[in-house]
């Protein structure tokens, strides 16, 4: 996307029709949260050492009235993952731990898997662990419908019994690993995690305003409350979770300023700023973009390492470009609709300016005639999720001179097909250089009769998640409910394949025909098996 165009275009400009000045472009960027009316966003941008602008857009507090403002304290999300990778550095290089300590060494309590999980697989999302904000969901609870704690997370985390990949296989982000990772800090240093980070990190780095979320119910002088956007106007939407390592992390976007100089000037030690910034790699030898807490990638063709967040009604980024004299912006926000990540590009796109042309694409417009052969159900070979290849999809892509298809936003397609050149599968690259599979279902969805639906009726006890799933069909739908009050309705996707909500939900059955087992699979949780009571 040509932000740099688009936004330079509704700049103001100044009396002497020079560019306009940071302040103005903030502005810009901004410009729908600037009002007494809506939550919004805290912003901070240095460069060299020197911080060129800190700015508050909306209000902190919609009941109150209290504004934005630099020093207002926001949820981190996300971002806060890098700090507990510089934890568990840090005891790295004391002497206490090292990277490829099994994990089990300081959690005896992980099961055993066919390849033991270490540290470093915790850092970088290679683990295979499930995610356990899923898992809870899973159960009938997703976040913010209770109040989960460390300890909950670490049983149900601890309760399974399989991995979504062998260890090493795969990267796929789960909050799982750094939920571990926190907790080892913890027992290997003796401190609790607020304790031990505050005396290694923040204080001597002056972040005199950052620390964690480890009791959701402690006030925060000078907190901005998270909401959302519902039909009748905001509505509070706060993480009322006592869960911190992936997350929860209560700061500012000065004390990040002051973070990401330290990385770039090393003061935590070159050690430190190596570990973190180190890409991962899988056991096929593929380097992945996630190093330790980091994704160490490009912007436009310029280095950045960032993070974002996410979490409740907070959304977030923190970005520094290395090669552009250690530019760094910040970006925290108070609403689940703020934008953090692409506010952070527009502003990028201004303070850096000079991107390296990127690189030419031979493409022509995608054949319509040709893509309505590829029409159908394809299912995800490592998630089981569905997708649909629709009619009218050819205006989404365009034709490369290989056969395969390009997408905007640089994913590449490849349909396959068999002897009879009906579709069988597609090949779908991601620009991070991972290539994920498709596998051909169907046609068309698939319409069963309640009849046939009601042969999937039953109790499915789960000891992963520690429920009894009961299926019923309730008029012609079928339904799936974990606990009283939960309920989800099953939507017909291939034969004995289902969705709901985002999961794809399917059922096997024995050589007589007879159901023996449902399976539950998602983004972040792949493949729960699930057996039928007899």
């Amino acid at each position: 996307m040509k932000r740099f165009a688009l936004l330079f275009l509704a700049l103001p400009a100044t009396l002497t029709g020079q560019q306009p000045d940071l302040s103005a472009v903030a502005d810009t960027v901004f410009a729908r949260w600037n009002s007494t009316h809506t939550p919004g966003c805290a912003l901070g941008v240095a460069r060299e050492g020197k911080v060129l602008l800190t700015r508050g857009y909306g209000m902190a507090d919609l009941e109150t009235g209290t504004p934005i403002t630099a020093e207002t304290i926001f949820e981190s999300g996300s971002v806060a993952k890098q700090f507990t990778a510089t934890a568990i550095i840090l005891l790295a290089l004391d002497g206490k731990l090292s990277l490829d300590d099994p994990a089990r060494k300081y959690l005896p309590e992980l099961p055993e898997y066919d390849r033991p999980i270490t540290i470093r697989h915790l850092l970088t999302h290679t683990s295979g662990l499930r995610e356990w904000s899923s898992l809870v969901a899973a159960a009938g609870w997703p976040r913010g419908t209770r109040a989960h704690t460390q300890a909950d997370l670490l049983d149900i985390v601890f309760r399974q019994k399989a991995l979504n990949y062998p260890v090493g296989e795969y990267y796929s982000y789960t909050n799982s690993g750094y939920a571990l990772a926190m907790t080892i800090v913890e027992r290997v240093s003796g401190k609790s995690f607020q304790e031990f980070t505050r005396e290694r990190i923040f204080r001597p780095l002056g972040m005199t305003h950052t620390q964690w979320r480890d009791d959701f119910t402690r006030l925060v002088p000078g907190r901005a409350q998270a909401y959302s956007r519902e039909d009748d106007g905001w509505h509070l939407n706060m993480p009322f979770e006592n869960v911190v390592g992936p997350g929860g992390m209560l700061t500012t976007v000065g004390d990040w300023l002051i973070w990401n100089e330290a990385l770039a000037t090393r003061k935590l030690g070159a050690a430190v700023v190596d570990s973190l910034t180190r890409r991962m790699r899988l056991n096929n030898g593929r380097e992945i973009e996630y190093a330790r807490g980091l994704r160490v990638t490009s912007y436009r063709g310029v280095p950045e390492i960032s993070h974002s967040g996410s979490t409740a009604g907070y959304s977030t980024y923190l970005a520094r470009y290395p090669d552009r004299g250690s530019l760094s912006i910040a970006v925290l926000c108070n609403s689940s609709s703020g934008a953090a990540g692409s506010y952070t590009d527009q502003l990028a796109d201004w303070l850096i300016g000079d991107f390296p042309p990127p690189a030419a694409l031979d493409t022509t417009r995608a054949d319509s005639a040709t893509f309505a052969t590829y029409l159908g159900i394809y299912r995800n070979t490592r998630t089981h999720v569905s997708l649909e290849v629709a009619p009218g999809g050819a205006a989404r892509f365009r034709a490369l001179p290989n056969g395969w298809f390009w997408l905007a936003n640089g994913t590449r397609w490849q349909f396959e097909v068999g002897p009879t050149a009906k579709p069988t599968g597609i090949r779908m690259a991601q620009p991070d250089g991972d290539t994920v599979s498709y596998t051909y279902v169907a046609e068309k969805f698939w319409t069963p009769t309640p009849e046939q639906l009601r042969a999937f009726e039953g109790a499915y006890p789960s000891d992963d998640i520690g429920v009894t799933y009961q299926v019923k069909l309730a008029g012609d739908s079928l339904t799936l409910s974990p606990r009283v009050g939960s309920v989800l309705t099953l939507r017909p996707t291939y034969p004995d394949g289902f969705t709901a909500r985002g999961r794809a939900v399917w059922f096997t059955r024995d050589r007589g025909g007879r159901i023996t087992a449902m399976h539950l699979s998602e983004s972040r949780v792949w493949d729960l098996v699930v057996p039928r009571a007899r």
